[in-house]
């Protein structure tokens, strides 16, 4: 299964991913390396490094088919919530919904919750059992215990089977240490630094220390079994800090033990109730607290000194000082009014102040720039009064009018050409980013593509003797454009299962199927088009969405059936007709099924690639394809034609009306498996894949009833049989 882990470089996930990826399923990361670090995780994966809410971790959903994630990123700090309840908030409910809406929207089989045994607060009536009400004490708890009622009510909504685990204190290697870690950690380094261990109050408070290796098997076993529900997840053991500090003071020479005052809200008992789970899960805990404890001295003692200090970085928020841009415009304007002192005997009053205008245009907004107008105006009017002119009269004195108004003018035009290239230069950064986010998911395609086909090659390659043979069938899949990987298909199919008489049909929701392509045998002459008659074996494949076999040997029906399957579909289905009976061994069906879902992960990459690309590949709002694009596809019809001898009728349209609506009426009568589309100079030709001289003549009088002219292109000979 491909298992998706978030958090999957921290502490938990990290254990949870190693323990899925021994039972040989595929592992699937999304962390943001907040405290995570990535050489927690030697195997491979896939990782995205992104925090949970970004919207990058839907192209990473959509891309890898998760059926299962396990949501252990989380916001774990109790005191940072409390200071922080906006940010605690942020990741552990607005995150957590993300990762639930992605899992809800591509059909996620199970969902996974790692909660806190921080819902149950300070409640002492103990040991706690899931019944009890949750009562938090802190933003942190009361996070946790709000995502726990997201995940059931997502389940009743949508049908996402949720699974929750409120974990008690979960201790082992790779925890970092920071304010809220583990006690067991925290002395942990103490004691390999050689220093004294502080311990709060008298250290009879008792917590239930659960090793981090039994916490991912109960998540690996929960995963496997069709478990859900809430579930305490501890080793039921109160545990002292005194008899802790007891037990790893006989793995490490402890100096001094300094004891100090009690902090405020601490929870003096703590013990979690596991029957549930036991009962449920037939699961117990396998590490005691000793061995658990050698295992975390082992690892610092082999592989680190000290266990890791994470300080948790904060986001620095930008403090804005009130009316900046109008201070700022206050000082360019002091500064213009003494200039102007020194400059009116040589300079004209009237030029400086429109150079402020057009600076303050420029560095501000349109406001102050209405401001440093009404600045500039006031310096006028304050020069003419000290003339001798009367104030009055400088409200109806047109020169002034005047001035105020090329002031403006000047000012809004600067200001709205300024504005205008700021939103531009925006833009353009904006496509920046959204180009290099598709060059991100398409490069991610192409190396999901090779990589699918090495696996499926190796797979391939332990099934049969011709090793070299084999190889050289797989190759033929490495393409991204559909048309050239079904002559690929027949390739694989013929060289891989020896046989000679196959043809791949394209399934139409009429109930009509068109054959795609064939062997090159000539003496096999499939039907180019199908009816699919209900009950036979081909309805039957594709209804049922798997490969059926002539086990009766029903006269007129193939030996097998194969579909091909995109996004829960039979978009095609593969037939054979000569292998003989005795042939088909488990082994040899076994190679049935791989050189199918090889083709089928062949086909869906593919198709991924040409959707990420429909802008590019076709006229907008019309499925006529691009010169560039149009070209290769012809090229497969050669290749096509010269390997399979499946003949393409190539027409050239002269109407020359280009309109939308007008190719959008010709893409109309043409056939699904046709293509429409512009050579470099500009002409338009239709593609009549496996079709007659008859069968084009028949499309050409179709296309004149409605006002559509075309003809045979001559030049195409070499595409049909002779």
């Amino acid at each position: 299964m491909n298992i998706l882990i978030t958090g999957g470089y921290g502490f938990i996930g990290s254990f949870v991913a190693e323990r899925f990826y021994k039972e040989n399923h595929s592992i699937f990361i999304i962390d943001n390396l907040s405290i995570g670090r990535k050489d927690h995780i030697s195997f491979r994966h896939k990782a995205l490094i992104a925090d949970i809410k970004d919207e990058k971790c839907e192209a990473f959903f959509k891309t890898h088919s998760i059926d299962v994630v396990i949501h252990c990123a989380a916001q774990t700090h109790v005191n940072r919530s409390m200071t922080e309840p906006v940010e605690d908030s942020s990741t552990n409910i607005l995150g957590l919904i993300n990762m639930l809406n992605l899992s809800h929207k591509y059909k996620v089989k199970k969902f996974v919750f790692c909660s806190s045994a921080a819902i149950y607060g300070d409640n002492q009536q103990l040991p706690l059992k899931e019944e009890e009400l949750g009562n938090p004490i802190s933003p942190y708890g009361l996070n946790k215990w709000t995502g726990e009622q997201y995940c059931q009510k997502w389940e009743e909504m949508y049908g996402v089977s949720s699974l929750i685990y409120r974990f008690s204190n979960v201790y082992g290697p790779r925890q970092h240490v920071s304010e809220e870690s583990s006690v067991i950690t925290t002395f942990t380094k103490l004691l390999l630094e050689e220093r004294p261990v502080t311990i709060h109050g008298d250290g009879e408070q008792t917590r239930d220390f659960i090793y981090v290796g039994d916490v991912a098997e109960a998540i690996y076993r929960g995963v496997m079994s069709q478990l859900s529900g809430v579930y305490n997840l501890s080793t039921g053991t109160e545990v002292t800090i005194n008899q802790l500090v007891e037990e790893m003071s006989k793995l490490h020479p402890m100096s001094v033990i300094q004891h100090v005052d009690s902090r405020q809200g601490d929870i003096s008992r703590s013990i979690l109730d596991n029957s549930k789970i036991k009962r449920d899960l037939d699961w117990v805990p396998k590490y005691s607290l000793d061995e658990g404890l050698k295992k975390v001295f082992q690892y610092y003692e082999e592989t680190e000194s000290t266990p890791t200090v994470v300080k948790l970085k904060r986001e620095r928020k930008e403090k804005r000082i009130p009316f900046l841009p109008f201070l700022e415009n206050i000082a360019l304007f002091a500064i213009f009014f003494g200039v102007s002192f020194l400059l009116t005997p040589i300079v004209d009053s009237v030029d400086i102040w429109l150079i402020y205008i057009l600076l303050a245009a420029i560095l501000f907004e349109k406001t102050q720039m209405v401001v440093s107008a009404f600045l500039a105006i006031g310096v006028q009017a304050y020069f003419m009064a000290t003339q001798g002119r009367i104030w009055t009269s400088l409200f109806v004195d047109n020169t002034l009018l005047a001035t105020f108004t090329i002031y403006l003018l000047v000012g809004l035009i600067v200001s709205y050409k300024v504005e205008r290239g700021r939103i531009e230069l925006q833009f353009t950064k904006d496509e920046l980013a959204a180009s290099q986010s598709r060059y991100t998911f398409l490069s991610s395609i192409y190396e999901d593509t090779l990589q699918v086909k090495e696996e499926m090659k190796e797979q391939i390659l332990r099934m049969d003797d011709g090793i070299g043979k084999v190889y050289d069938s797989v190759k033929e899949l490495d393409n991204l454009e559909p048309e050239a990987l079904f002559n690929g298909a027949i390739h694989v199919l013929e060289r891989t299962l020896k046989a000679s008489h196959f043809a791949i049909y394209l399934v139409h929701p009429s109930g009509y199927m068109r054959l795609a392509v064939k062997s090159s045998d000539a003496s096999f002459q499939p039907g180019a088009s199908l009816k699919r008659e209900q009950g036979s074996i081909i309805d039957k494949a594709i209804s049922n969405k798997r490969i059926y076999y002539n086990t009766d040997l029903i006269e007129n029906e193939p030996l097998f059936v194969a579909p091909i399957i995109q996004q829960q579909e039979a978009i095609a289905v593969i037939v054979c007709h000569d292998i003989p009976f005795n042939r088909l061994t488990l082994s040899y069906r076994n190679m049935i099924d791989v050189v199918t879902r090889l083709i089928s992960t062949s086909l869906a990459r593919a198709y991924e690639y040409v959707n990420e690309i429909n802008t590019e590949r076709f006229i907008e709002g019309t499925n006529v394809l691009r010169p560039h694009y149009f070209q290769r596809i012809l090229e497969n019809k050669h290749k096509i034609f010269q390997e399979l001898n499946i003949p393409t009728v190539k027409l050239e349209v002269l109407t020359v009306d280009h309109s939308i609506e007008n190719l959008q009426s010709i893409g109309s009568l043409l056939r699904m498996n046709d293509h429409l589309g512009f050579d470099e100079k500009g002409h338009l030709f239709i593609l009549l894949s496996n079709a007659t001289i008859e069968e084009a003549k028949f499309v050409m009088r179709r296309l004149q009833k409605n006002g559509i002219l075309a003809v045979l292109d001559e030049k195409e000979e070499i595409l049909r049989v002779r």
